[in-house]
């Protein structure tokens, strides 16, 4: 057999790049060596873009990138370039959106043809090895373009000048005023495609929408409207009963391949995880249920246990592939049941979550909640036993792949989950975990005080974008929220300046993705899997207007909105998280100010304080060793020395209640006035 010899990625990090680095095609990195390789050879670019997680990009690595012949064609009319997107964000947006207007579609892997000066000009998605459901193979799209450049150069440059005007990032972009009928159309929009049978939106696949729910949960806060309630709470209940979710080893895989949230898309990713574990625990506060509380145990569960580096960071996903075939690390029989549990407690565990011999999933069966009558406690506590006895037997199969790759943007998704779960549940561990992974990303993840975007292999690289700084942020503003610690907050508000500094767009409104780009620099605003950096840096500002004291972050989130009020208009249903900071905005509000003379004094009113649902809040609690270092940040605690006695000081838009000396009347006045 032929030695693999390595190609450039060898001396990459990212594990998405090195599964490619002894393919036999001679990969280049994103940089300049690979544009002046092309430059100067008069080359077209062949950009795939991809992530370690993504089952496509597994197969057309497998089924092409590593065929000598398919790699001998490419080196021969391409300089080669390997994109992982979650390293590169930019440049993943900018060519999907250029494939999406050549296409109409969009997707990983993605396979962009560029001009040697970068320039998009045909592209598409997977491409499989031989012509199949009428897709043209790999190798005829490759000999395709090839004769493109070499006989119709001067066609495919002008195409391609004609795709980048289509992708301006100021493209039909409008500047105005956003009023509250907006959120309006969008609660009509999405309950208009709510599937009232399932939960979720629109038919299959389903994706959670994590965002969409947290906008109906917030629509239903400041309305009433009952509509609303009953969207995220049906949804909410068919995931968490569903195959979407991992029932064994915690936490949400990545969507549902069936409109019933039964057998899903294996892959299970931090974000996902962290952001559902945030609305399942801001609906929990809501509602009471207690099995959305287990629920976001669960999910904690799988992302502070087998996603936790030892120092305190959270890696980005697990795969959805092993040896043995996409789900059977997650999939049962009955006879491996029975062989784990003993026939009695199988029967009972095959009844509760439908496992059968034919199975749901080729022969095997993707463990789900079956209806019946509510189980009593002891009942509930031998199913506990039983998926802790399966979870034992499963750790022990061949395990899905991790991608130890620590993101500055998906970690800050995680502090804020933690934090916001650590108030829901009074679960002070939750705090100490989101402080850990703070604390990793101030040390490792940064350098010259400013974020680097990725540690991998050891290194920490790549400049911050705006999804770093935003997300982190907002997992900041949480935690200082959660630990009452000022350091939390000087951070935050450190990192918005700088933020600031370098990524808004100071004439148009609005924050630029990355600070430098050698393609157009973008400003996002659409809300997909996770929020666009836009929409939670504006949520920030808003907070931080509130905490501080300082309007100048409630213009520069105003700016914000007003620059992405065309997208927002015309698209509402996606700027769900963006229209949360149009809510704000537009409502005001409340603040929340404990003092007292020692943080045990505090302990019990800043738990009411966090502990239900109340989400246009900001609390600052300040003790006698606390109060200086805040009153330098906030304006709250001006008059508002701590005394001998905790109580605690509730305003909104200017006017303020008369300070509450007990937990009842604290949680009294943080029920007045939810409009």
């Amino acid at each position: 057999m032929q030695q693999k010899r390595p190609n450039r990625l060898a001396s990459e990090k990212s594990p998405y790049l090195l599964e490619h680095a002894t393919n036999p095609v001679d990969w280049y990195p994103w940089g300049k060596e690979a544009f002046g390789k092309a430059k100067n050879d008069g080359k077209p670019i062949f950009l795939s873009i991809g992530y370690s997680t993504c089952h496509w990009c597994h197969n057309m690595r497998k089924e092409s990138f590593e065929d000598e012949k398919t790699a001998a064609f490419i080196n021969k009319n391409f300089i080669p370039i390997k994109v992982d997107r979650e390293e590169r964000p930019e440049v993943d947006a900018y060519y999907m959106a250029a494939v999406q207007t050549m296409t109409g579609g969009g997707g990983w892997p993605l396979s962009v043809f560029l001009t040697p000066d970068l320039k998009p000009f045909y592209g598409g998605t997977y491409f499989p090895p031989e012509p199949r459901y009428g897709m043209p193979s790999f190798m005829q799209v490759l000999e395709f373009v090839a004769n493109l450049w070499k006989e119709k150069r001067d066609e495919v440059k002008s195409n391609s000048e004609q795709v980048l005007r289509s992708i301006s990032p100021e493209a039909g972009r409008a500047n105005a005023e956003l009023s509250g009928s907006v959120l309006d159309e969008a609660y009509a929009a999405l309950v208009a495609s709510f599937d009232g049978e399932h939960g979720g939106f629109g038919r299959a696949p389903k994706f959670p929408l994590p965002g969409t729910l947290s906008f109906l949960l917030r629509y239903h806060f400041r309305t009433g409207n009952e509509l609303a309630l009953r969207a995220v709470v049906k949804t909410l209940d068919e995931m968490m009963s569903g195959g979407i979710r991992d029932h064994v080893g915690g936490g949400f895989h990545r969507y549902s391949t069936d409109r019933v949230w039964l057998i899903p898309h294996f892959e299970k990713m931090l974000y996902d995880n962290a952001l559902l574990a945030k609305v399942y625990a801001e609906a929990y506060q809501l509602t009471g249920k207690a099995e959305y509380a287990q629920v976001v145990r669960e999910t904690i569960g799988w992302i502070t246990g087998e996603m936790k580096d030892e120092h305190g960071g959270f890696y980005s996903a697990q795969d959805a592939d092993t040896p043995q075939g996409e789900g059977t690390y997650y999939t049962w029989t009955p006879e491996e049941l029975e062989a784990a549990l003993g026939p009695e407690d199988a029967r009972d565990f095959c009844r509760r979550y439908g496992v059968t011999r034919n199975g749901n999933f080729e022969g095997r069966t993707k463990l789900h909640i079956e209806p019946g009558p509510e189980l009593a406690g002891g009942e509930l506590e031998r199913l506990a036993g039983s998926k802790r006895a399966l979870y034992g037997e499963r750790v022990k199969r061949p395990r899905p792949a991790t991608d130890t790759k620590i993101m500055t943007s998906w970690n800050g998704l995680a502090i804020s989950a933690l934090a916001i779960a650590s108030g829901a549940l009074g679960d002070d561990g939750l705090r100490a975990s989101a402080s850990a992974a703070a604390e990793f990303v101030l040390k490792t993840n940064a350098k010259d005080g400013r974020l680097l975007r990725r540690y991998a292999g050891g290194e920490a690289a790549l400049d911050g974008t705006l999804e770093d700084y935003a997300f982190f942020v907002q997992g900041l503003l949480d935690l200082f929220e959660a630990t009452s610690e000022p350091r939390w907050l000087g951070e935050a508000v450190r990192l918005t300046g700088l933020m600031i500094a370098e990524f808004e767009d100071s004439a148009g409104g609005g924050f630029y993705l990355t600070r430098s780009s050698e393609i157009a620099r973008l400003k996002e605003s659409y809300d997909g899997p996770t929020p666009s950096g836009n929409s939670v840096a504006a949520l920030n500002l808003v907070r931080l207007a509130e905490l501080t004291g300082d309007e100048a972050y409630r213009k520069a989130a105003d700016r914000a909105l007003r620059s992405f009020a065309g997208d927002i208009e015309s698209n509402p249903t996606g700027h769900t998280v963006m229209l949360d900071a149009v809510g704000l905005l537009l409502s005001g509000m409340k603040e929340v100010v404990v003092t007292g003379p020692t943080e045990k004094a505090t302990a019990e009113m800043k738990a009411e304080a966090l502990r239900g649902f109340v989400p246009d809040r900001v609390v600052i609690v300040a003790t006698g060793g606390t109060f200086g270092a805040l009153s330098d940040m906030s304006t709250l605690l001006e008059g508002r020395k701590p005394g001998p006695k905790a109580k605690a000081y509730v305003c909104r838009n200017f006017t303020c209640k008369l300070p509450a000396d007990s937990v009842r009347a604290l949680r009294e006045q943080l029920a007045d006035g939810k409009g």
